[in-house]
């Protein structure tokens, strides 16, 4: 079961990837929950397909074609998967290519994504798992 919340994570972070929101939301639970580093613009709790969706196109505003780069994925004992990588592109005013490291960590619940939290600090996400790096 851990490979495939893997691969479900992965799967939903290239369609992100591929600017296909669609695609990508239909890997999240109707109910999913999202809780932002407080380093994110409008850092808040969301709740719901619409308002992460929203949310997640606010982020993506200031970028020519937002990616999140994949650096390590690996699953927990607990059905839950961290996901490292750098989030970020070509600045839409600046035109300057930059990116951050955020890792997310993923809840699985029958077979789609309920829960995600993102950490600026990957320390601080394998804390909130239990890990230390």
């Amino acid at each position: 079961m851990s490979q495939e919340n893997v691969e479900l994570v992965t799967a939903a972070n290239h369609a992100y990837n591929a600017g296909d929101m669609d695609a990508m939301m239909s890997f999240y639970a109707p109910d999913v929950e999202g809780y932002p580093d407080a380093g994110f613009p409008e850092a808040r709790p969301l709740v719901g397909r619409e308002e992460f969706m929203s949310w997640l196109q606010g982020i993506d505003t200031a970028w020519v074609d937002a990616k999140w780069v994949t650096r390590d994925v690996f699953a927990l004992d607990d059905g839950r998967v961290v996901y490292r990588g750098d989030w970020g592109g070509e600045g839409l005013a600046s035109g300057i290519e930059t990116a951050s490291s955020i890792t997310g960590i993923f809840t699985i619940r029958d077979g789609q994504i309920s829960r995600v939290e993102w950490f600026f600090d990957h320390d601080a996400a394998l804390k909130a798992v239990g890990l230390a790096e």
